[in-house]
C-alpha cells in the first residue's frame, strides 16, 4: 500500500477530534499502536494512533501519532483520512468474506516483532513492502487465522475488541478499565423476572446497547466467554504495574467453533495472507435464546406503577433533547459533566452474517418508572466518554455504538431466512416450516429451491398472444440477457397446527438514486412486489391454485394483489407489503408477521 491510495467522500454527520491538529493536511488512519493511561481523563484508556501524511497523489507519506481514547477506534477505522480534525473521506480498500475457525488450536496470536526471532512457518507476518508500520518489529498483536491453500488472514487485535467485543464504544472501554468484579456491576442489572426454560437471562445497565447482548450473555454463562473478557484488564494491569508506558494486549475470539467475518483490507506477501485492516461484520455464535431485560426498558404493556415514577433513566446521561449540532467535537482530555446532556454517534454498521442468535426481549405488565425530569438540557461545546467528574466543563457524554444490521440477501431470501428465524424462535407455535416445488412436493431442507415461470409462448391466450406489450412478454425473466427464468418461492408454515402457505417473487437488481444527509448517491436495489398468504385446508386445492397463480402472475407482471380474489371460497388469500420495521431482528421478519396477521395469527414478540 505505498502506492498511490484511491479514496471516496464519507456521507454523515461532520465529527471533529480536536486532539487531531492537522492543520491543511490530509491525515490516513494507518496502524494502531499501544494503550496507555490517560492522567488527564482517567476513566478513558488512550491508544497510539499511527497516521500518514497523503501528497497531492494520494501517496502515503510522513507517520505522525496521536494518542485517542479507545472507545474512539471505531470512529477512526483505519483508512479513514481526516483533515484538521475532521473525516470526510475514506481509503478504498477489498472486501472479503471468510469462513474460518474461532477456536483456540485454529488460530494463533501473533505480532511483527516475531519476524526478529527464529520463525519458520509464517515467514514475515506483514512485510515492510507490501505494508510499511512505523516500526519494523512493531509489538502490537494480531489473530492470525489459517485459510485454504495455505494462505492466512491477519486482523489487528485492537480492530478485533472495538468490533467484536459487543457493539458500544462503552463495553470495551469498560473491559479496559475496571476488574471484573467492577465491569459485571456496570454492564448487568439484577435480575428480577424469571425467564422462559432453556433462555439465558440477561439484564442490562442503561448504558449498554440492545446490540452488546450476544457477547454479554456469553460473558455472564459462557466460562469461555468470560474467560477472553477477563483478560482485557488483567493484561493492561499487568503491564503497567511492570512499569511499561505502552500495553500491547492480546485479543482473541470469545467463543469458538466455525465462524464467518467480513473484513476490508488488502492481499500482501505476495497474496499470500490478507490484512484484514477493518471488521465489517462477523456471525454469531450458536447457542440457548437470549432473554433481553433492562434497566430502563420500554417493552411494557402498562401505565407506570405510582409509587416508583421518575427514575426510569436516573444514572443514565440525559438525552441531548435539542438538534443536533451539524459537526460536534469529541475530545479524550476531559470527561462528561454530571448532568450534562448526551449525543449518539453511530460507527459504521455491523453485519451479522448468518443465522443471528435468538434474541427474545422481556416484557412487563407495568413500568416500574416513569421517565422524570430530563434535567439540563444545554448543549455541551464538546463530548466525551467515560465516566461522569465534575461539572461545568461543558462537556457532554458521547454514546458511541454501531448499528447491528443483518446480512440481507434479497426479499425473497430474507423471507424464507425469516421464516426459519421465527420457527426457531417461537417453536412452541411453529411447528414446521417447508418449500415446496411442483415436482417433488414440499421439503424442510434449509436450502429452499423455486418454482420456476414459464415463458410465453403461442399457446398462452391464443390468438391475442402476438398482441402483448413487450414488458410483459420478458417480465417472466429475472435475467433477460442470458434468458433466464424468475422463481416464485412457495412456502409453507404449520401454526398453531393451520397450514400457512406464502409466496414470493424473485426480483431482479435494481440501482437507484437515494439521500443520505444531503447527498445523493446510488444505492444497490431490487423490483418492489407484495408478496401472497393463504391459508387452504385441503393441499391439492392449493396446489391447483397455485398452478393457476404461476400461470397468470406473468401477464398481470407481478401485482399479485390483482390475483388474490380468484381463491375459492371458503379458503383465504392476501397480498401483503414488505414494510421493515425497528425492533425487528432479522431481514423482513416484519414482513412474515404481517403475512400472518392477515391470517389471524398473532405472534408474540
Amino acid at each position: 500500500m505505498v502506492d498511490p491510495i484511491t479514496r471516496r467522500k464519507v456521507h454523515g454527520r461532520a465529527r471533529e477530534l480536536s486532539l487531531i491538529t492537522t492543520g491543511n493536511r490530509d491525515l490516513m488512519v494507518w496502524w494502531y499502536g499501544g494503550i496507555s493511561k490517560n492522567h488527564k481523563a482517567q476513566s478513558v484508556p488512550l491508544v497510539e494512533v499511527f497516521f500518514r501524511e497523503l501528497d497531492e497523489r494520494n501517496t502515503p507519506g510522513k507517520f505522525s501519532r496521536f494518542p485517542i481514547a479507545l472507545n474512539h477506534l471505531g470512529l477512526l477505522r483505519i483508512g479513514s483520512i481526516w483533515n484538521d480534525g475532521r473525516c470526510q473521506s475514506e481509503a478504498i480498500l477489498q472486501k472479503e468474506i471468510f469462513t474460518i475457525d474461532f477456536s483456540k488450536d485454529k488460530r494463533r496470536i501473533v505480532s511483527p516483532s516475531q519476524d526478529d526471532q527464529k520463525n519458520t512457518d509464517t515467514g514475515h507476518i506483514i512485510s515492510q513492502n507490501d505494508y510499511p508500520l512505523r516500526f519494523s518489529n512493531d509489538k502490537n498483536w494480531l489473530v492470525h487465522f489459517p485459510l485454504k491453500d495455505g494462505k492466512n488472514l491477519l486482523i489487528p487485535c485492537l480492530e478485533f475488541l472495538v468490533r467484536c467485543y459487543g457493539r458500544s464504544a462503552e463495553l470495551s472501554r469498560i473491559l479496559a478499565t475496571y476488574p471484573w468484579d467492577e465491569v459485571k456491576n456496570r454492564f448487568f442489572a439484577p435480575l428480577d423476572q424469571p425467564a422462559p426454560p432453556d433462555q439465558w437471562p440477561v439484564k442490562l445497565r442503561k448504558r449498554m446497547r440492545n446490540g452488546d447482548v450476544v457477547f454479554l450473555a456469553h460473558a455472564l454463562y459462557d466460562p469461555y466467554a468470560q474467560k477472553y473478557a477477563k483478560s482485557i484488564y488483567a493484561q493492561l494491569e499487568s503491564d503497567f504495574k511492570d512499569g511499561e508506558k505502552y500495553a500491547f494486549i492480546k485479543v482473541a475470539p470469545w467463543f469458538h467453533g466455525p465462524a464467518q467475518i467480513m473484513v476490508n483490507g488488502l492481499w500482501i506477501n505476495d497474496g499470500q495472507t490478507f490484512l484484514g485492516l477493518q471488521i465489517l461484520g462477523c456471525s454469531d455464535p450458536s447457542g440457548d435464546p437470549i432473554y433481553r431485560d433492562r434497566e430502563n426498558t420500554n417493552k411494557t404493556d402498562g401505565t407506570v406503577l405510582d409509587d416508583e415514577s421518575g427514575n426510569a433513566w436516573r444514572g443514565a446521561p440525559v438525552r441531548l433533547l435539542t438538534k443536533l449540532p451539524e459537526i460536534f467535537d469529541l475530545t479524550d482530555d476531559e470527561e462528561p459533566d454530571h448532568g450534562s446532556a448526551s449525543i449518539e454517534i453511530e460507527e459504521l454498521d455491523f453485519i451479522v452474517l448468518g443465522s443471528p442468535r435468538v434474541v427474545v426481549d422481556a416484557r412487563r405488565s407495568h413500568t416500574k418508572s416513569s421517565g422524570g425530569h430530563p434535567g439540563n438540557n444545554d448543549t455541551p461545546g464538546t463530548f466525551s466518554g467515560g465516566e461522569h467528574h465534575g461539572t461545568g466543563k461543558g462537556v457532554g457524554y458521547a454514546s458511541i455504538y454501531a448499528k447491528t444490521v443483518m446480512e440481507s440477501h434479497g426479499t425473497l431470501r430474507d423471507m424464507w431466512d425469516a421464516m426459519l428465524y421465527l420457527k426457531k424462535r417461537h417453536k412452541d407455535i411453529i411447528s414446521t416450516v417447508e418449500w415446496f416445488t411442483l415436482e417433488g412436493g414440499f421439503c424442510s431442507n434449509d436450502e429452499p429451491e423455486l418454482v420456476s415461470l414459464q415463458a410465453f409462448d403461442k399457446n398462452d391466450l391464443a390468438e391475442n398472444a402476438e398482441e402483448l406489450p413487450t414488458t410483459t412478454r420478458n417480465w417472466p425473466y429475472h435475467d433477460l440477457g442470458n434468458r433466464v427464468l424468475r422463481g416464485v418461492l412457495v412456502a409453507r408454515m404449520l401454526v398453531d397446527d393451520k397450514p400457512i402457505y406464502i409466496l414470493e417473487i424473485q426480483r431482479r437488481p435494481r440501482k437507484k438514486k437515494a439521500e443520505k444527509n444531503g447527498h445523493e448517491i446510488v444505492i444497490d436495489t431490487e423490483e418492489s412486489f407484495k408478496g401472497v398468504v393463504c391459508l387452504f385446508s385441503n393441499q391439492k386445492v392449493f396446489i391447483t391454485w397455485l398452478r393457476k397463480i404461476l400461470h397468470d402472475i406473468r401477464y398481470v407482471r407481478g401485482v399479485v394483489q390483482k390475483l388474490v380474489n380468484t381463491c375459492p371460497g371458503p379458503d383465504r388469500a392476501e397480498a401483503f407489503v414488505h414494510a421493515p420495521a425497528s425492533d425487528e431482528q432479522v431481514p423482513c421478519e416484519a414482513a412474515v408477521r404481517n403475512a400472518l396477521l392477515k391470517m389471524d395469527i398473532v405472534l408474540p414478540d
